[in-house]
């Protein structure tokens, strides 16, 4: 009989949850390691990366990106694995991107928010000024998802 083993992606939905009801402010900056007051929707996902231990993240070539390099929405969709969105919106701490030419068209691939799959048609999201940090179901404008590989090894970490 094998023992049940959490994996880095259920230890960063657990303190996911605890950023919940944070404001919202675009830009927001810190080092990954420190936890802010006030997130952006890159700067979460970063931070949370970081909190569980990932400390570089590879992409659908094979390329690496250290956590600390590891920001920005567009950034980040084009740094991890892409999987196929509706597998996205069931897998637990799978990233959902919204990408929009018209709304995004200088941010790189037109993407401009990024959120963290619950599964079941959820999201974790550092949303915007007038929401902050909410939990909330899988908009229409989220389109693409991506695989953070490194978040499905087994935690070494105690869960929180």
């Amino acid at each position: 009989m094998t023992s049940w083993q959490p994996t880095k992606a259920a230890h960063l939905l657990v303190l996911a949850l605890k950023e919940v009801g944070k404001p919202y402010v675009l830009g927001s900056e810190g080092p990954p390691e420190q936890s802010l007051k006030t997130w952006d929707c890159s700067e979460l996902v970063q931070h949370l990366l970081a909190q569980v231990g990932v400390e570089q993240v590879t992409d659908s070539h094979g390329g690496v990106t250290p956590i600390a390099a590891f920001d920005g929405a567009g950034l980040q969709w084009e740094r991890s694995r892409s999987i196929p969105f509706a597998e996205g919106v069931k897998v637990p701490g799978a990233l959902l991107f919204v990408q929009s030419p018209g709304a995004y068209p200088t941010k790189p691939h037109h993407i401009g928010h990024v959120a963290i799959s619950l599964g079941n048609g959820y999201v974790l999201e550092a949303r915007g000024r007038a929401y902050g940090v909410t939990i909330g179901p899988v908009r229409a404008s989220f389109t693409l998802a991506t695989k953070v590989a490194e978040l499905y090894a087994p935690s070494s970490g105690s869960m929180c």
